[in-house]
């Protein structure tokens, strides 16, 4: 979503509004999109979408609910079927059941009198099962704009795309988490009114509207589904030709090519217990690093712990003799996920690799996740103690408010929630505004441990958030820590320069891009999503990760001990199914071509995904709806995969990894 408040983006009128607006919207053309145009400004601008994307252009009306005798200030609105309301508004303003119902009864009607005159005897296109673009002239309040999204919903659209040439800032975000992306040329935080942003508004009457729609194409037969399901044994054979083999370092060429020049490539994995994904993230890592330049890896695992694999790979001193006693640095639930011996063979082979090279150019390990509260203030106070006593106040007013609640989380933001005096908000900010006056002393050493300090007061004040909207409930604490983790990429591709690539290593269910799953329904977004809409100039390449069956390591429930599990054969019709039935035991998919985007792997189908809490006899609800091209760029399947081989807490007597170590290193 382009951000400007440049006065050259001003607009001449809806007509050059609309084309530049389509200049945005372009990728969407090859999804055989609907364009959807709220009446009546919205119509002219999106005839000029729908015309360069090649698509039909409908049109909807939704009426704003005034209130009254102050029929400017919304307190809601209608779209066909549907009604939003401002419940705050309504009762600041004193607003009674009764007069609401006569406000929606009088919009309704009017509502309803334009959609007959506009639709005529025509059929309304169909939206089931595609991309939909709605548009209007501006986005101010948004209360239009929502009741016209809820009302598309009840038609479910495999993709809403609301695209204005003009928002106000703070409501296009809110709008991001009920639409699966919102595009604006434009979006000023100074917004004053939509009219400011033209110079010429005059107001489109219901005569223009009836030309526009006349003029502009139609589909007049139904159109099939594109993701309709396909035979099952067209999708088999359709795979098998896609699939490269995948046996060696060399078998990984095509996607070296595919990632070309990209900054950021994410791995995924089906679980955080299989060995198998990690081995070859490794490897692809590896080739990254040495043939590509990257930068540094960040995974999903808590900066205080893994900034420490990160002093130990960069050879700093005083951080521990070997990588096995700094991973059993990792003591927060689940354990195994970075402390194991595929992540000791990891740290060994990046150590040595960085040996031989200046230390401005070391390739670091970070951890991008939010839980680490207690441990990251801790980390603050003890950086403060050495270098800066002013700045040391600050921070032990932050450490003195959350230690009420046992460095617990969840705990503080209870007393929160429960509206105890418990906030703790201002004592984070302030501490990170005197961590951020203090100057680090010089050398590459010093200017990294600084950037780690304060990387781990943001961390302090985003779990603050996290854990208030964890406590809360609903998807707003996943929106929370995955806008933390792409926060925090960010920072470190800052800091290692602007020739800085980045490898990722997360879960499918962040690594992919939401907007091909069911998550985008929920409202949830995910890092995949964000780094694609944030970077895709510099190139993003999502790698996912899936197998058929074997074994992984998970714990029954939450804080459980850890315990090897199978994995059951993949569900019928799923697409683990699907690849198993290829006969490949591994296989590269290259997802970014044309025949991975033909019909038959348009299909919505189920994609497992393992956590670190899991049951092998109630499978069912571990499978993701994915539209498989679009969520990833390139796919790994290993049919059968093999538990992780995590480390014990406390070193073995003889020191000794087990037999076969380091795996595929």
């Amino acid at each position: 979503m382009a951000k400007s408040t440049d006065q050259e983006l001003r607009f001449h009128d809806r007509v050059d509004a609309g084309r530049r607006l389509a200049e945005h919207l372009m990728a969407y053309r090859a999804e055989n999109p609907l364009v959807v145009a709220l009446a009546r400004g919205g119509v002219v601008v999106g005839e000029e979408v729908a015309r360069a994307l090649g698509a039909p252009l409908e049109v909807m009306v939704a009426r704003k609910l005034g209130a009254p005798g102050q029929p400017e200030l919304g307190v809601g609105a209608i779209a066909p079927g549907v009604r939003v309301v401002d419940e705050r508004a309504v009762r600041e303003l004193g607003i009674s059941a009764k007069q609401l119902e006569w406000i929606t009864a009088a919009e309704t009607e009017e509502m309803e009198r334009r959609q007959r005159r506009y639709r005529g005897d025509r059929r309304e296109i169909e939206a089931s099962d595609r991309t939909v673009i709605l548009v209007d002239d501006g986005l101010a309040t948004g209360v239009t704009a929502r009741a016209a999204i809820h009302a598309l919903r009840r038609q479910r659209p495999r993709r809403i795309v609301f695209a204005a040439p003009v928002c106000a800032s703070e409501t296009a975000e809110r709008l991001r988490s009920e639409v699966d992306e919102v595009v604006c040329v434009a979006a000023p935080r100074h917004f004053g009114a939509v009219g400011s942003w033209y110079a010429d508004f005059e107001q489109t009457t219901d005569d223009e509207v009836l030309k526009i729609l006349s003029r502009s194409p139609r589909e007049d037969r139904p159109r099939p589904a594109v993701s309709s399901p396909s035979r099952v044994d067209d999708l088999v054979e359709a795979c098998g030709r896609l699939a490269r083999p995948l046996e060696s370092l060399g078998d990984l060429d095509p996607l070296m090519e595919q990632i070309g020049d990209a900054r950021y490539v994410l791995l995924g994995e089906a679980s955080h217990g299989t060995s198998d994904y990690y081995v070859w993230r490794a490897r692809i890592s590896q080739r990254l690093i040495q043939e590509k330049g990257f930068s540094f890896i960040a995974v999903e695992g808590d900066w205080p712990d893994c900034f420490q694999v990160n002093r130990y790979v960069q050879g700093r001193p005083d951080v521990g003799g070997n990588a096995q006693a700094v991973l059993r640095g990792f003591t927060r639930w689940p354990t195994w996920m970075w402390g194991n011996w595929e992540v000791v063979a990891l740290a060994e082979w990046l150590r040595r690799h960085n040996a031989s090279r200046p230390e401005q150019r070391r390739v670091g390990f970070y951890g991008l996740d939010v839980y680490s509260l207690w441990d990251s203030l801790d980390a603050v106070l003890r950086y403060l103690e050495r270098v800066d006593g002013h700045a040391l106040e600050a921070a032990r007013r932050a450490y003195q408010c959350f230690e009420p609640y046992g460095g617990e989380g969840e705990a503080y933001a209870r007393a929160r929630v429960a509206l105890v005096p418990a906030s703790c908000e201002q004592e984070v900010v302030a501490m990170l505004t005197e961590l951020r006056r203090s100057v680090p002393a010089p050398g590459a050493g010093a200017r990294e441990a600084h950037f780690a300090a304060e990387q781990n007061a943001l961390v302090v004040r985003d779990a603050e958030s996290y854990y208030q909207a964890m406590v809360r409930g609903g998807e707003a604490s996943w929106n929370v820590r995955d806008r933390h983790m792409v926060d925090t990429l960010e920072r470190i591709m800052r800091f290692h320069g602007p020739q800085a690539r980045a490898i990722v290593w997360e879960h499918n269910t962040h690594v992919g891009d939401a907007r091909a799953t069911d998550m985008a329904q929920a409202g949830m977004l995910n890092v995949g999503q964000l780094v694609r809409e944030r970077h895709a100039r510099e190139g993003v390449v999502l790698v996912g990760f899936s197998s058929h069956h074997g074994s992984v390591i998970a714990g029954a429930e939450w804080e459980s001990p850890m315990q090897r599990m199978r994995v059951p054969p993949g569900r019928p019709g799923s697409w683990e199914d699907v690849l198993h039935r290829t006969g490949r035991p591994r296989a590269l998919f290259p997802l970014g071509g044309d025949e991975a985007h033909a019909d038959a792997f348009m299909d919505v189908r189920p994609h497992r995904a393992i956590g670190v809490v899991y049951d092998p006899d109630r499978e069912r609800g571990n499978y993701v709806p994915t539209v498989l091209p679009r969520r990833y760029d390139a796919l790994i399947y290993l049919d059968e995969t093999h538990a992780l081989h995590p480390l014990p807490l406390e070193p073995r007597p003889d020191g000794e990894p087990p037999e076969t170590f380091p795996w595929g290193m």
